[in-house]
């Protein structure tokens, strides 16, 4: 890969950068008086051109999803070796494959689902639609490989296949998590590139401390383990069986000379105080999320076009936690709790 070809698409996404959610900007959402007057100084952003009638402070996820559209299509205008950047857009897919199949299974219809998918992935989600839901296959597009899509399909047809074998709606996360993690890796392995090798190292063995996790708190059997363990990260396979077999709070004593068991001691406590997991994928995320920040250091290459959408993602992600928060009427400090971190 030659490096110097991203000079100029570095030199637009750093003036992108500087229209990114600031620290500012966001804690006068975090104070603002309602939802609606967080609403209104989110208008005063790079978003502002997708904000119709501001009354309509439900339409919130609709102006960030198409800020995040205009995103990806910029990054698709401006930079060369464009499949690198499917381990950003395929991330897309695999979530819209996992809300469509559960929709199919569970009886109910695209309308009822619509509001949990994501229109920018590499596949256009009409035609991903059709091909779950309607067994009309049109193709994915122009804009995949025959290889990527008929690698798709096949992760399809596994999850369903692994679904009816007992119903369980676990299974379609466990297969697809598997199958993009396996896919990313290709992709970054091929390109050559340290940082896209690293993020998908670390991103493998963030997956495989949470399927553990959640395993062990639910109970589940052992089986589940080995079906849904990713190859291609940096721990060992053995590391998460010999651990299965004792109490999950020595998980983190397992993991101890790794830059994961502060995560794993923090997401077992969290859940025990909370019940729920969402202090892991809060953690699974920032640990991600300051690896990326490296990113700002890298002058030439698709290092910094990566980050600057990893960053758009995160903004979008802390403005609905904020803007849910307000229409929940969450108090300043709660919602504080809930966000993270801007990159």
């Amino acid at each position: 890969m030659d490096i110097t070809s991203f000079a100029q698409s570095v030199a637009w996404i750093r003036v992108l950068e500087t229209k990114l959610l600031s620290e500012n900007e966001l804690e006068r959402m975090v104070l603002a008086r309602d939802a609606k007057d967080a609403y209104k100084i989110l208008n005063e952003t790079e978003y502002s051109t997708h904000i119709g009638d501001i009354d309509k402070v439900e339409d919130f996820q609709e102006v960030i999803n198409a800020g995040l559209k205009d995103s990806k299509s910029t990054v698709e205008k401006i930079v060369p070796y464009k499949h690198i950047f499917n381990i950003l857009w395929f991330r897309y897919d695999f979530h819209n494959m996992k809300v469509l199949l559960k929709a199919k299974n569970g009886g109910k219809t695209y309308e009822e689902v619509a509001n949990y998918t994501y229109n920018f992935g590499a596949v256009e989600l009409g035609r991903l639609k059709k091909y779950i839901l309607e067994a009309d296959d049109l193709g994915f597009g122009l804009g995949l490989s025959i290889e990527n899509e008929k690698y798709m399909k096949e992760s399809i047809k596994l999850a369903q296949a692994e679904f009816d074998k007992n119903e369980d709606p676990q299974l379609i996360d466990v297969i697809l998590d598997k199958r993009f993690c396996e896919i990313i890796n290709t992709i970054s392995e091929e390109s050559g590139n340290a940082f896209l090798e690293e993020f998908t190292d670390k991103y493998i063995d963030l997956k495989n401390i949470e399927l553990f996790i959640r395993l062990k708190i639910q109970n589940r059997e052992e089986g589940l383990l080995e079906k849904g363990f990713i190859l291609g990260g940096t721990l060992e396979k053995y590391r998460f069986a010999d651990a299965f077999r004792k109490d999950v709070s020595d998980f983190a004593e397992n993991l101890k000379h790794t830059n994961y068991a502060s995560i794993i001691k923090d997401a077992v406590k969290g859940y025990e105080d909370d019940k729920s997991f969402v202090k892991l994928d809060k953690l699974s995320y920032d640990h991600l999320n300051n690896y990326i920040q490296s990113a700002k250091r890298i002058a030439l290459g698709p290092e910094p076009i990566f980050a600057y959408f990893w960053a758009k993602k995160n903004n979008a992600q802390v403005i609905r936690s904020v803007m849910v928060g307000k229409l929940n009427e969450v108090q300043p400090e709660d919602i504080r709790k809930m966000i993270r971190n801007l990159y």
